[in-house]
């Protein structure tokens, strides 16, 4: 990052998208969104120009908008949210 002030946005919407995936139901949901964040924001660490750093900040709280809809959507027609396998406990 290339300044102060904008690494705690950054780790706040980090942290936003990964507490956005948790509330998904289908384990291959909750995977995708997560995978995404992290996926993103590694390729997003080296950027240095502050307008590409706030375009970048900007594209992800639009991805957190469109995550968060899907969740409610998720949640309204998604059923009860069943085990997993995969889930870690």
């Amino acid at each position: 990052m290339a300044t102060t002030a904008t690494r705690p946005r950054a780790l706040e919407l980090y942290r936003a998208l990964l507490r956005c995936g948790r509330s998904f139901n289908d384990y291959n949901v909750r995977e995708y969104v997560k995978r995404r964040a992290t996926e993103s924001f590694r390729a997003n660490a080296a950027l240095a120009d502050v307008d590409a750093i706030e375009s970048a900040l900007e594209e992800g709280a639009r991805e957190l908008d469109v995550a968060r809809r899907q969740a409610t959507v998720y949640a309204l027609y998604g059923g009860a949210r069943k085990p997993s396998s995969m889930d870690v406990r």
